[in-house]
């Protein structure tokens, strides 16, 4: 998505950081990524209201568009705190269009409409799920995963325990330490 700044306008500096979910709740979080000649993937991963790695997933998917890799991204992750037996869940995504598309009430057909009726199905269970959006820096952890299954094999792998080039990200998160960004004023 493309911002268009007016002559002008100001910026302003903010920090952004991952926060813990409430109590009694668990968090997911989830991310697509894109390189070169369409070649997507997704990742994600569910902590406990400590801050505690859950469990974490990524996926392959091949040649797609960003916007149905961040789909299927909260798709898999959905499920997968499902299958966990997660009762409160808050998700946190960075891509502004996919909680557009979940929002947008229209039945007419595009070429996402099956992922987002299967995540729909999903929030539709006996379950409390609230999803937001955040900015990309306080969702690096799962952005680093999305990135690390492009150099991946194709395919869904799934993960008890952190892999061990996320430890930092996660540590990062757990100390609070934010990251900052530009935002229009």
């Amino acid at each position: 998505m493309m911002t268009l700044i007016k002559p002008g306008a100001s910026k302003t500096v903010k920090h952004f950081r991952w926060k813990l979910p409430p109590e009694n709740a668990f968090k997911l979080n989830t991310d697509g990524a894109c390189k070169k000649m369409y070649m997507v993937a997704a990742g994600g991963l569910i902590r406990n209201a400590n801050g505690n790695w859950v469990a974490g997933f990524y996926e392959s998917i091949g040649i797609s568009s960003v916007t149905n890799d961040e789909l299927w991204g909260l798709f898999y992750g959905l499920d997968l705190a499902w299958k966990l037996g997660v009762q409160n869940l808050l998700v946190e995504v960075d891509s502004k269009c996919t909680i557009d598309l979940l929002a947008n009430r229209s039945n007419r057909p595009n070429s996402f409409s099956s992922v987002i009726q299967s995540i729909k199905r999903l929030f539709d269970r006996d379950w409390h799920v609230c999803i937001k959006h955040i900015y990309r820096e306080a969702n690096f952890t799962a952005d680093f995963l999305a990135n690390f299954a492009m150099s991946q094999t194709l395919g869904f792998h799934f993960f008890h325990n952190p892999p061990r080039g996320v430890v930092h990200c996660l540590i990062h998160n757990m100390y609070g330490n934010a990251s900052r960004r530009f935002v229009s004023v």
